[in-house]
């Protein structure tokens, strides 16, 4: 950032103390008051010390949060708006009222509500009352500093940020949460958001303790749409966590440790302060703590800031209360260097550009005149440029030559001086112009993830609103079933009217009455418009329940079958293995039963052959019934022939048999060995 408009210059920390009424406890210790406020409301005064401490303003204990603001914190906001950076923070002890200072007890209550909610306000009644030419950015983020880490409030994930510190930005929170906003509310339910994640607990001394420091940061960005000039304010408003001392607040564990940690924290703040007031001290140590160095701007660097100091009036509380005093004293020698923040756009780099070379084209225009001058004149004009002025040759100089010659020679130096600063100016702004478009990269990266972010937003918002209308819809159909029971109540109402007169018309004189009352009883009882809307809806919520049992069941049930089915899915892959494994041993089995029946076939020709040739002892050529038809004849010749035929016949067959036994046994054990697989 470069300073542009107003010039840097020296201001000092404007520091208020505020007393606030003393509380219950002040009033049960002794009621006693230790201060005094002077009547020019400048001062105060310490007795017990007999020492007086001189600020820019005093608030006693009646002083209104307007008169605060006022006073305080309004011209703050009024030089952010101008392009400063400003900061306001309180500081004090524990329950002194600085949170009620800062927020207020409720930050919607127009006459209750704090430094910051006021801001809000006089930031966007400027902008409203700015010229139509400015066009505004706002950005908010809101941080805490607890136990030394650096909490997103916006984003509780984010739970140790870091600072940064580079020459455009200065010292800065990097990752934290910058949202943009347009109006108050969303700042004011970025706060309510902000407050609930903030960590607070109870002590002897504040029901409501702030347990970390609170740095709430706006940023507003105005472009100027006729010279494309930007300019950036950043505010900060800190809400400190109260030093306190240990054995008046009766911390322990966990409340101990954030009591140390806040109480080191403060003393680092008060050691930057005493350094930057002890002109023998070189060196600043920003970096002894996280709260020192966010506020590195606030204290010595380029803020305006407002110091306000709350302190209790009790006796009770004396010593912290001269302990703040003295804080805030030590604070008011602090002098910062202020100066706006100034951005150049591309846009109005470009108007500067435009600018600076149609200057120089105008002081090229003038040279160029003025070299046709002196040659009018009779000077020569040398091509170097150089500062030495000829004569033509044989010319001798008059007076009026030479004060020409030198009113010319100052006009050309002049004029050569002019260029060699425009072209100084050249280079500064393209080089200005080179920073510019990597800043103008890096905004556009910010403004790519902005788009997605709104996209995302925009697609939340279109499901809530989705849910919404289904919600509606659902509303609605209650709402006519509701007025659809309502015209049926109606009806069943004047029927039983009806039901009532025909009845007291019917009924003997003696009965009528009691029939009568039974039926205005059951008359009433229907009256309640509400009452079978709720009997539905009381019978809807048993449906429900059961429907709940029911799907939880279902679930279980789900559960299990899942698992048998990834049992019954392992065992049938199991048993897809085995099956192939079969069908392997099956197709080689085949392959050995056909050689076997191949082989069978072979050896049962053989056997057949072999028969053959033994059974042709008989009669040649001649069938197997010869022998027997010969043995008809009755000669012993031939019934001996036909015994031998038969012989030999049979033992062909049996030979035959055996073979055919064989191969049965021989396929039976086949068979046998792939039933066995």
């Amino acid at each position: 950032m470069a300073a542009d408009g107003q010039d840097p210059h020296e201001e000092s920390i404007k520091v208020c103390c505020r007393f606030r009424p003393q509380n219950q406890l002040e009033k049960e210790q002794s009621g006693r008051i230790c201060v005094t406020i002077n009547g020019d409301g400048t001062s105060v005064y310490v007795p017990s010390i007999d020492n007086s401490f001189v600020y820019d303003r005093v608030f006693g204990v009646d002083a209104t949060q307007k008169e605060v603001y006022d006073y305080a914190a309004k011209p703050i906001i009024n030089g952010v708006l101008r392009g400063f950076n400003g900061t306001v923070f309180a500081y004090g002890q524990t329950s002194s009222g600085k949170t009620h200072t800062m927020e207020g007890p409720d930050i919607e209550d127009e006459i209750q509500m704090g430094v910051i909610p006021r801001m809000v306000w006089s930031i966007f009644d400027g902008i409203d009352h700015a010229a139509d030419y400015i066009e505004f950015l706002v950005k908010v983020s809101i941080v805490e500093i607890y136990n030394e880490r650096i909490r997103d409030l916006l984003d509780p994930k984010k739970d140790n940020l870091k600072i940064h510190e580079d020459k455009a930005r200065g010292v800065f929170i990097g990752e934290v949460t910058e949202t943009y906003v347009g109006s108050e509310q969303e700042i004011f339910d970025m706060m309510k958001a902000g407050k609930y994640n903030r960590a607070v607990a109870e002590t002897n001394l504040n029901e409501h303790s702030s347990r970390s420091h609170l740095i709430f940061m706006l940023t507003i960005e105005q472009k100027n749409l006729h010279d494309r000039s930007v300019k950036v304010g950043k505010l900060h408003l800190v809400d400190l966590a109260g030093s306190e001392k240990v054995a008046k607040t009766g911390a322990s564990g966990e409340r101990l440790d954030e009591a140390k940690n806040i109480n080191r924290s403060l003393s680092a703040l008060g050691n930057v302060i005493n350094a930057l007031t002890d002109r023998k001290s070189n060196h600043v140590p920003y970096r002894d703590s996280k709260l020192s160095r966010v506020l590195q701007e606030s204290l010595g660097g380029n803020a305006k800031t407002s110091l306000i100091i709350t302190c209790s009036p009790s006796y009770f509380n004396e010593q912290e209360t001269v302990s703040t005093l003295r804080f805030g004293q030590r604070a008011k020698m602090i002098k910062n260097v202020v100066k706006v923040n100034h951005e150049r756009s591309v846009e109005e780099l470009k108007l500067l550009l435009q600018r600076r070379d149609q200057a120089v084209s105008e002081l090229r225009g003038r040279v160029h005149l003025l070299e046709q001058l002196l040659q009018s004149n009779g000077i020569a004009v040398p091509e170097d440029k150089s500062s030495a002025v000829f004569l033509p040759a044989g010319a001798v100089p008059t007076p009026v030559d030479e004060v020409q010659s030198a009113e010319l020679e100052e006009q050309l130096q002049e004029l050569r001086g002019k260029l060699k600063t425009s072209a100084e100016q050249l280079c500064e702004a393209n080089r200005e112009k080179e920073e510019l478009q990597s800043q103008l990269r890096v905004a556009e990266d910010e403004k790519h993830r902005l788009t997605m972010q709104a996209m995302d937003a925009q697609n939340d918002r279109e499901s809530i609103e989705y849910e919404r209308n289904e919600q509606v819809s659902e509303l609605e159909k209650l709402r006519n079933e509701k007025t659809w029971l309502s015209q049926e109540l109606e009806e069943l109402t004047k029927s039983h009217q009806n039901l009532i007169q025909s009845t007291a018309a019917t009924t003997p004189t003696n009965k009528g009455p009691m029939v009568c009352s039974r039926c205005r009883a059951s008359s009433t009882e229907d009256k309640d418009p509400e009452r079978p809307l709720k009997r539905k809806v009381s019978q809807l919520d048993k449906n429900l329940e059961q429907l709940t049992v029911m799907y939880h069941k279902l679930v279980a049930q789900n559960s299990g079958l899942k698992v048998e089915v990834a049992e019954s899915d392992k065992k049938i892959e199991r048993k897809d293995q085995r099956i192939q494994q079969l069908e392997r041993n099956l197709r080689e089995a085949k392959q050995k039963y056909e050689k076997l029946l191949t082989q069978c076939a072979n050896l049962t020709a053989m056997i057949d052959v072999r028969g053959r040739k033994n059974c042709t002892c008989g009669a040649t050529g001649s069938s197997s019934q010869a022998p027997f038809s010969a043995c008809t004849a009755g000669s012993l010749e031939s019934v001996r022939r036909c015994s031998f035929a038969s012989a030999c016949v049979c033992k062909a067959r049996a030979q035959r048999w055996q073979a055919s036994t064989q191969h049965s046994e021989l396929s039976w054990t086949v068979w046998r060995g792939l039933l066995s697989l």
